[in-house]
């Protein structure tokens, strides 16, 4: 049965969709069915009541998604006899409603190897809701249409009996009608077999849906909700209220003792996987945005500062009502800051400092099409971010990291699992073939560039040139940009770089600590060397293990799951890439009287290092940022003089050392390439939208770090005192 399709020209979508304001909102009264013919036959139904909703039409999407979101163009206190709670949706972080819809279908699409569905026209949403917080919603649809308003794509959002939930992306026919296979745990009664043959016609004067679970050699078994729709006023909202209080908990109620009258007539229960529960779709939390007179006050502050700062920098701030801020505002190639959830933004920021930015870019609070480039010139500026006179008050807002964090012989392996055990198999989508996680070193490097293609003043082309020793004049030409090629030949000039320090040739001892995934082991032992190498992660020993014994190297290479605390043995070399930073500063001296006990006469230590400022470090030395609670827990990045006071207590100091700070502003920037040109594979990997916004987020506020000079890279030279 196709019915009269909702009308969707936004000129007279009150009219022609549903006849009265609120237009955004229709009602229909329901009835759901189920019929199955065997293995024991049984017919059940109920009523129920579901809304249709513009989506377009919310007055914006909370940035908390277990926040509800009343009907459109009702009050608010409305939301106790109805709201949507995008919680309940899963939608991808976006700062409408009707954004987030259209990316997850584009994003599904994706996945499935499929080409992007125009839905750049309405959306509409068919739910039961919550009412009094309740919900019970085991399906949702949304009609997506093209940006001429013809229609697209339907996206389904089925919930289980167990917390889980999934999508379907649905293409269908002209008379409403798609096919796809089933890929989820519904009901007790089915597994995760089969087809469904769906019929979604769109909505108008009636609602009518229909699934079809077609298998080999069973019955079909169908469900159908279907109904009379009409517009929606205030009193429509109350006498649904009144005649049905708490409709979800009811039909809720209902199905289950269906269920269970099924279940004691003989009808078997199919085991669930975990993948299909609340368990195994684990989504990357991200906290609600503060309220309360105390983050009103703060939030007020943030934007009075933020305004302050961005009218001294070439910048745009951007904000819903049209308001752009900034000393780049009237320049269209400037560095943007879009701001969707002011309140949201200013509150976050305002009351958990770094930590805040992040998540408030994490939760869709803002965005920006070169986070880099925007936050260079923050980083730039980061004496200037809070004034004088509440520096000294840092340590009442700023929080220091947990105790479970430190780099202790206890929390060290969950530090370090934490990050680097995420995945294989993800780490390869970004990293070049050499698997290396750690700053490459270039040829030579253009100046600074922004992602759009702006120049701005080389920050740390002094570091640059020292680093690739490159004295090139104003006649020579200007380097080109490091491009995805360039990437893997450059990190294996970095490692030979560090074994060339290091002094290791045939027969040296190497020991390395941090494995990472067995580059530099099979670059040593392809030189003549032993190696040992010691690491924390299962899965960089797992993946380093097995790439030595392919490479026929495995005599030469032993890959151990041991803490550097726990190494015994004396050395010739001993190299560590990037792993000082997770030692923690309390633990450096600690560190550095294992490698001296281990060190043979003579014997030469090279170590690449992430480093800041020693007056930096020393501030933030207690610092708990956003980096520590989503990427690092217990990272802490030192400074040469933090190194030097360390070794104070050793036989040892630092005999040289070359900075290439600019070289890891570009490996960061072909990272965040690569990882946005597979992000559909990311999330096939079963990662979520908002973690996918944290990576992002992640890779370019470091490449910031390194292009403002805030952060830097060096190779340190370490041997005995003379």
């Amino acid at each position: 049965m196709r019915n009269e399709a909702i009308t969707v020209d936004r000129d007279t979508a009150s009219d022609a969709r549903f006849g009265t304001a609120p237009a955004a909102v229709r009602l229909y009264e329901t009835t759901v069915r189920h019929s199955r013919s065997g293995p024991i036959a049984h017919r059940f139904g109920t009523r129920s009541y579901w809304w249709l909703v513009d989506m377009d039409a919310f007055d914006s999407r909370p940035s908390d998604p277990q926040a509800g979101m009343g009907l459109p163009g009702f009050p608010s206190w409305t939301r106790v006899l109805a709201e949507i709670r995008p919680a309940d949706l899963d939608l991808d972080p976006a700062p409408t409603a009707g954004e987030g819809v259209r990316r997850l279908a584009r994003r599904l699409a994706g996945e499935a190897g499929e080409p992007a569905p125009d839905v750049g026209g309405p959306a509409f949403l068919a739910a039961t809701g919550r009412a009094a917080g309740y919900g019970f919603d085991p399906l949702a649809l949304a009609w997506l249409h093209a940006a001429d308003g013809t229609p697209s794509v339907v996206l389904a959002i089925v919930r289980n009996t167990y917390g889980g939930l999934h999508h379907y992306l649905l293409r269908p026919d002209a008379r409403g009608r798609a096919e796809i296979p089933k890929e989820f745990h519904v009901s007790p009664f089915h597994d995760a077999g089969g087809r469904y043959v769906i019929d979604v016609p769109e909505p108008g004067e009636r609602l009518y849906v229909a699934i079809r679970l077609r298998r080999d050699g069973e019955p079909d078994f169908v469900a159908s909700v279907s109904g009379e729709g009409r517009p929606v006023r205030m009193r429509t909202l109350l006498g649904i209220a009144t005649r049905r209080p708490l409709e979800p908990l009811a039909v809720s109620a209902r199905i289950r003792l269906h269920g269970v009258y099924l279940w004691a007539r003989g009808l078997g229960i199919r085991p669930v996987p975990e993948a299909d529960t609340a368990a195994g779709r684990a989504r990357t939390p991200i906290p609600p945005a503060p309220h309360g007179p105390l983050a009103a006050a703060l939030g007020l502050g943030v934007k009075t500062i933020l305004a302050g700062l961005a009218d001294a920098m070439p910048i745009r701030v951007e904000y819903p009502d049209g308001t752009v801020r900034g000393g780049g505002a009237s320049s269209a190639s400037a560095p943007r800051m879009i701001v969707h959830r002011p309140r949201d933004f200013h509150a976050r920021v305002g009351r958990h400092a770094s930590i805040g930015l992040g998540e408030s870019y994490m939760a869709g609070d803002w965005d920006s099409p070169d986070i880099a480039a925007l936050l260079s010139e923050f980083a730039a500026r980061q004496h200037a971010m809070v004034p004088r006179p509440l520096r000294a008050l840092r340590g009442l807002y700023i929080p220091r990291p947990p105790r479970e964090t430190r780099g202790s012989v206890e929390n060290a392996r969950g530090n370090i699992s934490a990050h680097y055990d995420l995945s294989n198999r993800f780490f390869a989508l970004f990293l070049d073939e050499t698997l290396t996680y750690s700053s490459a070193l270039f040829d030579s490097l253009p100046e600074r560039r922004g992602r759009l293609g702006g120049i701005g003043a080389a920050s740390s082309s002094g570091t640059n040139d020292r680093a690739a020793g490159d004295g090139a004049g104003p006649t020579r030409p200007a380097p080109r940009a490091p491009t995805d090629e360039d990437l893997a030949p450059a990190q294996r000039a970095k490692i030979d770089a560090l074994l060339d320090t290091a002094g290791v040739g045939p027969g040296s001892r190497v020991l390395e600590i941090g494995t990472g995934w067995g580059e530099l082991c099979l670059r040593a032992a392809a030189r003549g060397a032993t190696v040992r190498s010691v690491t924390l992660s299962t899965e960089q020993r797992e993946l380093a293990q097995r790439r030595a014994e392919s490479a026929g190297l495995g005599e030469r290479i032993e890959v151990e799951l041991r803490d550097y605390r726990e190494v015994d043995g004396e050395y010739d070399a001993v190299l560590s890439v990037e792993m000082i930073e997770a030692v923690g500063l309390e633990y450096l001296e600690e560190y550095f009287r294992v490698i001296e006990k281990v060190l043979a006469p003579g014997g030469r230590v090279a170590i690449q290092a992430i480093l800041m400022d020693d007056d930096r470090v020393r501030a933030t030395r207690n610092n708990y940022t956003w980096m520590h609670k989503y990427v690092f827990p217990g990272g802490r990045i030192p400074s040469v003089g933090a190194i030097e006071r360390a070794l104070e207590g050793t036989s040892l100091r630092v005999r040289g050392r070359r900075h290439f700070g600019g070289h890891y502003a570009e490996t960061l920037r072909l990272w965040e390439e690569r990882f946005t040109a597979r992000e559909d594979e990311v999330h096939r990997l079963g990662f979520d939208a908002v973690f996918v916004r944290m990576w992002r987020f992640y890779l370019q506020y470091c490449e910031a770090g390194f292009r403002a000079g805030y952060l830097d890279v060096a190779h340190l030279e370490i041997g005995a005192r003379r």
